[in-house]
């Protein structure tokens, strides 16, 4: 009698979860798709180059300065004096130092900002995934790292078109 009973729960439990299983609506969406075509990405990448694309300038110049300055030190290393060549020798060195603490400084700049940028587009990419999932009566949306898909429950490209609305507004 207790086997009969327990096949029966079994039974009940399984047909339960099959049936609502039946019912279940699931999508798949790849992020890292979305962040590589949205369009403000590139917008992001626009707003970075005007921002940080002088100061990078300015380091290739201080570079090919040095560069300058190292093959002078080469080419009249056997004509100079000694005190004028140690001179030569510290400001290379100060203009070294002073280079790499500027690319240092504008290093930490950009990835500050690239990590707000990115902060604000995921949040963005999340808001518009779960309006298309209520929209659309989602139970379950999947996102990268998901090892097969059928193609019909994949919605990034529901993602981008919202994502290119959203940008043009």
């Amino acid at each position: 009698m207790k086997k009969l009973l327990l096949a029966s729960v079994f039974v009940v439990s399984v047909l339960t979860t099959a049936s609502a299983a039946a019912g279940l609506k699931i999508g798949v969406v790849s992020v890292q798709e979305i962040l590589s075509k949205a369009p403000q990405v590139e917008a992001v990448n626009t707003r970075m180059l005007e921002k940080f694309g002088p100061k990078r300038d300015e380091l290739k110049k201080m570079g090919e300065g040095i560069q300058k300055l190292q093959e002078q030190y080469k080419r009249n290393e056997l004509v100079m004096t000694e005190d004028k060549l140690n001179d030569l020798k510290k400001k290379i060195i100060n203009k070294i130092q002073s280079l790499k603490q500027k690319e240092a400084e504008l290093s930490q700049q950009v990835s500050v900002m690239r990590t707000k940028e990115l902060a604000k587009l995921q949040k963005s990419v999340r808001e518009i995934i779960n309006k298309i999932a209520k929209k659309g009566k989602y139970n379950l949306i999947l996102s990268d790292g998901v090892a097969y898909t059928d193609h019909k429950l994949d919605i990034t490209n529901k993602v981008l078109k919202a994502m290119k609305a959203q940008f043009k507004k």
